[in-house]
């Protein structure tokens, strides 16, 4: 039975809310047309060091914002997606207070601990039920430096959340999380605790969340969130799933094999398919107890970050360098490593960094801004190519999404290096859009359907031989630099 106000047909929207790094975000969307509203709430890190922080509370009063100046909309949502950035550590008490910072992905003062998980445990296969890096950024690593220089946090923590989670208690209630954001807290195959590991960086198995699929309900909006926030009682909230999971589901990767570039501060890079590799190896390897697909992938450290980093040192803005370096028709460009914070996937080396290589007199500005953006898409097919080679597939063609897929000027950048045709998604919401899919599914009960229903369609770019040959010859470059660059290290280490 429609529902009417006044004489005016009410909408029946759905809501997807991404808890991101630099802002909270909202999609709203209606199924059955166009119609789409986004808005966003900007948020602080707090950076000293290796410390990358934020005030959980921060999260709640951007929610509380979204609704208050998009209350008539919020009055015909019909369901709640989440989505949010991972693997950050928030701790509270079972009242949901914070009992700490948000140690987020970015924090990497743990690198002692992850040394030491990695000493301790070796292949993570085993206890974690998927090949998970032992790195300072994962959440083992960030609760074994908590436990050790704040042990009374663990006194006063009830649960370990996620963003999103933190948000979605707050909403219904609720302490709950998918198990792919909860991995190292969790074993991803048996979805249980990890006793073993949680023991030994000094937690207790009962600050672990209830599980379930992110694109389950995980309750209702309360009372609480009525009074709070201003949302309705009785709207369905999912689970939720990460900001790359939810990615890749808007992007349609979660609904055939698929192989994949999403970027933003950093990339995201994988390979969907049906059956997971036996070893991960260096790369993050999504279950199928976690996700419809398979899927094989590793974040890069720097993308947009090594753009903005390069338009500073050339004094111009980022703009600018884009466009130079799309545009730059020079015989050649340096080689560029895009390491300039270290490098996580397939590396996972925080000690290394960037260099530029094969450095001429014919090169200027629009040359080295290329080799930026051709470098970073160099790493970005490092790590499809050992997706592939994981999971034993083969795509012809790349899906790019996030900025990769809006900014026209990577295209041509991104064919001659990736030598592949490209599917390219043009959505500046591409992980709220993910997380309004799954607020969808709640109601469809079918992920197709809703992909099918609130996804965006793509433009299609073939690669030229002339493409193909560029990128394999140049790729090859780009990987003996990156040899000979970690045999140096390897040579000073050893002194």
């Amino acid at each position: 039975m429609p529902r009417f106000v006044g004489a005016k047909l009410a909408r029946q929207l759905v809501l997807g809310i991404d808890v991101g790094t630099s802002s909270v975000k909202a999609l709203f969307l209606e199924p059955s047309s166009k119609f789409i509203l986004r808005d966003e709430i900007k948020l602080k890190v707090t950076r000293v060091g290796k410390a990358a922080e934020q005030d959980p509370l921060e999260y709640l009063s951007a929610v509380q914002q979204l609704v208050r100046r998009n209350q008539e909309l919020v009055s015909d949502v019909i369901a709640i997606g989440l989505s949010g950035q991972t693997p950050t550590v928030i701790c509270i008490d079972n009242k949901g207070n914070p009992t700490s910072p948000a140690l987020i992905w970015q924090d990497s003062r743990a690198e002692r601990e992850a040394k030491d998980l990695a000493e301790r445990f070796g292949n993570p296969i085993k206890i974690v039920g998927t090949s998970l890096p032992w790195a300072a950024s994962a959440c083992p690593a960030k609760l074994f430096w908590l436990s050790r220089n704040f042990p009374d946090v663990i006194a006063n923590t009830r649960w370990i959340l996620q963003p999103k989670d933190f948000l979605g208690f707050h909403i219904t209630g609720r302490a709950i999380s998918d198990p792919w954001s909860s991995k190292g807290l969790c074993n991803v195959q048996t979805l249980e605790p990890i006793d073993q590991l949680l023991e030994y960086v000094g937690w207790d198995r009962e600050v672990v969340p209830e599980l379930a699929m992110g694109y389950e309900s995980r309750g209702e909006t309360s009372d609480y969130s009525a009074d709070h926030f201003g949302f309705p009682i009785g709207i369905p909230v999912s689970v939720g799933w990460s900001d790359a999971m939810s990615a890749m589901f808007a992007l349609g990767v979660m609904q055939r094999p698929t192989s994949f570039i999403i970027t933003g501060t950093s990339a995201i890079v994988g390979t969907s398919s049906p059956n997971s590799p036996e070893d991960g190896a260096n790369l993050y390897v999504i279950p199928t107890s976690c996700s419809p697909l398979a899927v094989t992938y590793g974040p890069t450290q720097m993308s947009g970050g090594a753009i903005s980093w390069m338009a500073n040192v050339l004094k111009i803005s980022e703009e600018e360098l884009i466009s130079n370096g799309s545009a730059d028709q020079g015989d050649s460009a340096p080689t560029f490593l895009p390491y300039i914070s270290g490098e996580r996937a397939p590396l996972w080396r925080s000690d290394i960094r960037g260099r530029l290589v094969d450095i001429d007199i014919s090169h200027n500005q629009s040359s080295f801004a290329r080799a930026v953006m051709e470098g970073i898409s160099w790493a970005e097919r490092q790590v499809i190519e050992e997706s592939e080679r994981l999971t034993k597939t083969h795509s012809d063609e790349v899906v790019l999404g996030g900025h990769a897929g809006n900014d026209l000027r990577w295209e041509s950048v991104r064919a001659r290096t990736l030598g592949r045709s490209l599917l390219r998604y043009e959505d500046p919401d591409i992980t709220t859009r993910g997380a309004a899919m799954l607020a969808y599914t709640m109601i469809t009960k079918d992920l197709s359907k809703s992909f099918f229903s609130l996804s965006v369609e793509a433009v299609t770019k073939d690669a030229t031989q002339l493409d193909v040959e560029y990128a394999n010859r140049n790729y090859k470059k780009f990987i003996s630099s990156q040899e000979s660059l970690l045999s140096e290290i390897s040579r000073d280490g050893d002194k």
